[in-house]
């Protein structure tokens, strides 16, 4: 089976490096590139063709939300989560009106995490 292609984006790096360690649990998940901000997102979606990026709502330059409809209008097959440690701040009808697969909060259980990559990459085969 093939392995789900994730890519990571979040302006913490330390955050980073923890859900990378902890995606990499999981036999079929794979971090194939990680990036700093929005701009770094839109990039490596179109080099790397993920099949599911994981990305901080809030990031200096350009901002997820901004960088996440980019890259679905450009890379429709790729699903975008954002990832927030504020849920009471976004708007989930905007999100949800504009293509983006969802919002992850950053300290849920990683299981939610896991199914929610797996369906969205189920969706987007």
């Amino acid at each position: 089976m093939a392995k789900i292609r994730v890519l990571l984006v979040d302006d913490n790096a330390g955050f980073r490096q923890r859900m990378a360690r902890l995606l990499q649990t999981q036999d079929d998940l794979e971090v194939i590139g990680e990036g700093a901000d929005g701009s770094d997102a839109v990039t490596l979606a179109g080099t790397l063709r993920p099949d599911v990026i994981l990305m901080d709502f809030r990031m200096a330059g350009l901002d997820g939300f901004t960088a996440a409809r980019s890259i679905t209008r450009e890379h429709p097959a790729v699903r975008v989560f954002l990832l927030t440690a504020y849920p009471g701040a976004l708007d989930k009808d905007k999100i949800s009106r504009s293509g983006i697969a969802g919002l992850l909060i950053k300290d849920m259980p990683a299981a939610e995490i896991f199914e929610a990559i797996r369906s969205a990459a189920a969706k987007s085969a």
